[in-house]
């Protein structure tokens, strides 16, 4: 196995408010490598977001990191100075933002914008670096790159503003591409023109992509592997095809579930995570998900479960494993219980991948 290129350990960012510490990342830790997808999943509120500012050291006031380590080709990012974590920001590891609208300047035109992020890191022309900005929009599938390098961020639509921001993180040829759930506001037809671009710079490239969503369907046709958090910490981790057919804990069991099937009946209702996440300035003892867990015992009420392997390059942080739980149940209610939209799910994600 070839050294990891961003390695993340036992990572810890909180923030201070009048009421405590609100324990946003507890204790996350994976490896990316080079040219691997990487998908992270789980509600809003989970930690997602936040992984991805304290990698790019990005993490608003009052949040901060107060532990672990964050290894990019060896050297920790959360050791070095900031105006040497800056050069490293934009240049090798870039972010793509939800929301391209309020992540682009509104006054300055797009092709300046992607401009200014290679001239931060690069020595380079004017003449060249407005050059490389058309050619750029051009490689995202901008349409008139060299007329839409001259508008403003309004006169494009959402799908165009996103290939724009895309663009900027890919000026200086990142080694890592983080992409916050950058689908999110676009239809479903431009959600799949992005999704493909993505898929077609990391075949080309070779560059790593974190992609941040809520969207399984997003994490089967673009990722290999897949983490899935709950409460700012890691519940379970693993190739994409083990975690959608035999997911190994119940928070990952239940968003399977949760999905919309096309095959459902009319009668049929939505199933859908009962409770609410957690409070993350006290969060429940033992297991954080056993409020809401149907399979908890009294074990989780009490112990943290520890991230173990169950399988293959697969872990899971469950006191229950799932494969027992569904032998309980009866193997022919498998189909029932399980996430049934899961391989419509992976099916379509394996077509997309072509």
């Amino acid at each position: 196995m070839t050294t990891p290129l961003l390695q993340v350990s036992d990572l810890r960012t909180r923030f201070l408010t009048d009421d405590g510490a609100v324990q946003a990342v507890n204790g996350v830790s994976f490896d990316l490598h080079e040219g691997e997808a990487l998908g992270i999943v789980g509600e809003s509120g989970c930690g997602k977001s936040m992984t991805a500012l304290s990698i790019m050291g990005l993490v608003p006031e009052p949040g901060r990191v107060v532990g672990g380590e964050i290894r990019f080709r060896g050297q920790d990012l959360l050791r070095m100075r900031a105006e040497d974590v800056r050069e490293i920001r934009g240049r090798d590891i870039a972010m793509i933002f939800q929301d391209p609208l309020s992540s682009l300047n509104p006054v300055l035109r797009n092709g300046f914008q992607i401009e200014e992020a290679m001239l931060a890191h690069r020595d380079l022309s004017r003449r060249v670096s407005a050059e490389r900005a058309v050619s750029l929009l051009k490689k995202v599938h901008v349409p008139a790159p060299e007329a839409r390098a001259k508008d403003y961020p309004h006169q494009l639509s959402g799908g165009m503003r996103q290939r724009t921001m895309i663009a900027m993180g890919l000026a200086n040829e990142p080694a890592v591409l983080i992409a916050d759930e950058p689908t999110t506001a676009l239809d479903v037809t431009v959600q799949a023109q992005i999704l493909e671009l993505l898929r077609e710079l990391n075949r080309e490239l070779r560059t790593a992509i974190i992609m941040i969503t809520h969207n399984l369907g997003v994490v089967a046709g673009l990722c290999d592997r897949v983490i899935v958090m709950y409460a700012g910490q890691i519940v379970e981790e693993g190739p994409v095809d083990q975690i959608f057919e035999r997911p190994q804990h119940p928070y990952t069991w239940a968003l399977l579930r949760s999905v919309p099937r096309v095959d459902a009946l009319r009668h049929e209702r939505l199933r859908s995570i009962e409770g609410l996440p957690p409070d993350l300035i006290q969060p429940p003892s033992g297991c954080r998900f056993h409020p809401r867990c149907p399979f908890r015992v009294d074990r989780c009420f009490g112990d943290e479960p520890p991230l173990d392997p169950v399988g293959e390059g697969h872990r899971a942080a469950c006191w229950v494993r799932m494969a027992r739980a569904y032998d309980e149940m009866g193997a022919g209610s498998l189909v029932d219980v399980s996430p049934g939209a899961a391989s419509g799910i992976h099916a379509a994600g394996e077509e997309a991948r072509g």
